[in-house]
């Protein structure tokens, strides 16, 4: 059983008992410390298994743009790692940009249909835009994205230099939004709201 007692006590790296080792019906450090709340220790036990395309399968349901995190992630998730305590924290962050890399083109592909009637624009494409878009979709909505911008991504795009996010990753996961069925307007600034609703979108 876990104890908070004896974990203090066992911070330090010369000591590697089996009692700093948490109980697993506890949230890991790992994971409260992750922005996204991701199930880490569950994919780096499937990648320390070689079962990769298993581990990137989690990695994409809690994470809508995995390539795109896997590059410009901070990975605070390291700094609260509890191998830490023993010697040097997982590289989790270098093994969920394995998975991606791994995974390329068989990368589990985000299906979704159509269930709602009701027309939903997203104005503007940067992470929030995209992240919208991608779970309006997952419940069936209809959904425009419109971008003034030639390309999408926002921020993404513009404020990040491209040799720390490759464009062709952003590229591809753009691609994937297409491909769930959200239609993307680029190059399409949007003046008025009541234009959109004149277009028949209902939010």
């Amino acid at each position: 059983m876990y104890s908070p007692t004896l974990d203090n006590t066992q911070r330090y790296r010369g000591d590697k008992t089996s009692a700093s080792s948490p109980d697993h019906s506890l949230i890991p450090p790992c994971q409260v410390a992750c922005p996204l709340h991701m199930d880490i220790r569950e994919y780096v036990d499937l990648a320390a298994q070689g079962r990769i395309m298993e581990a990137l399968q989690v990695i994409r349901e809690g994470n809508p743009f995995p390539s795109i995190c896997a590059y410009v992630c901070t990975h605070a998730c390291e700094s609260s790692c509890r191998r830490g305590q023993v010697d040097e924290p997982v590289a989790i962050r270098a093994l969920k940009r394995f998975a991606v890399e791994f995974g390329g083109d068989r990368m589990v592909r985000a299906e979704a249909e159509t269930t709602q009637v009701e027309k939903v624009a997203i104005v503007g494409s940067g992470p929030a835009g995209m992240a919208c878009a991608y779970y309006l979709r997952k419940l069936g909505y209809p959904v425009t994205i419109f971008e003034a911008q030639s390309e999408i991504g926002g921020m993404l795009r513009v404020g990040i230099p491209q040799y720390r996010l490759p464009r062709e990753v952003l590229d591809t996961e753009a691609q994937r939004l297409t491909q769930m069925g959200i239609e993307i307007r680029t190059s399409t600034r949007v003046v008025s709201l009541d234009l959109l609703f004149e277009m028949s979108y209902k939010a």
